[in-house]
């Protein structure tokens, strides 16, 4: 009778091990699916930065009281490689570039990709390391060779939310934009190239 009971007993306790290791499981595929699905519905699939959805949801969370750093970039020149050598090297360009931007930014923020060739970087963390940063990233740029490409150029305009009372977020990307196009325009005219065309 007791070796009964304590069959009845271990096969119970293997039951609800079993049980638990299912739950367990369950749990475990639950969270790493909705995981999955936050980082494919928030990433890009080409570069692997930020998408444009996640670029919405966080930019409405910035705070203008605190201090940070909105940084317009895009490519230069990325329709003469798409015409010239096919989409594969533009597609280099696009990549190679958010690479150089996530090597960079991405310890101290965010990189998004919010646009064919054109990208946001928002630098919440070491703000006074940001001309560093910056150097940085133009030296990975520069010393960039790729397989379509030779080389690559990035426009790039940047605020600092602390540079003056801003009225929105909206304000300070639109300085940031028209920084960025300042640049750009400065590189083609240096470049002696035909912007429209580029």
């Amino acid at each position: 009778m007791a070796i009964l009971i304590v069959g009845i007993y271990l096969t119970l306790a293997s039951c609800c091990m079993c049980c638990m290791v299912y739950m367990l499981s369950k749990v475990m595929k639950e969270k790493y699916e909705k995981e999955k699905f936050r980082y494919t519905s928030n990433t890009d699939e080409l570069t692997r930065c930020y998408n444009r959805r996640a670029y919405e949801e966080d930019i409405n969370k910035l705070d203008l009281t605190k201090e940070w750093v909105y940084v317009s970039m895009d490519i230069n020149g990325l329709k003469n490689a798409n015409d010239s050598f096919g989409h594969a090297a533009g597609d280099e360009l696009i990549r190679a570039a958010a690479d150089c931007m996530k090597n960079s930014f991405s310890e101290h923020g965010k990189v998004y990709r919010v646009g064919g060739d054109e990208f946001v970087v928002i630098i919440t963390k070491d703000i006074p390391q940001f001309e560093n940063l910056l150097r940085a990233f133009e030296q990975r740029v520069e010393s960039w060779h790729g397989e379509f490409v030779e080389s690559m150029a990035v426009s790039y305009g940047y605020v600092f939310s602390s540079e003056r009372k801003w009225n929105s977020i909206f304000d300070i990307s639109k300085a940031s934009d028209e920084r960025m196009y300042e640049s750009k325009k400065q590189y083609y005219t240096r470049s002696g190239t035909d912007r429209r065309r580029q």
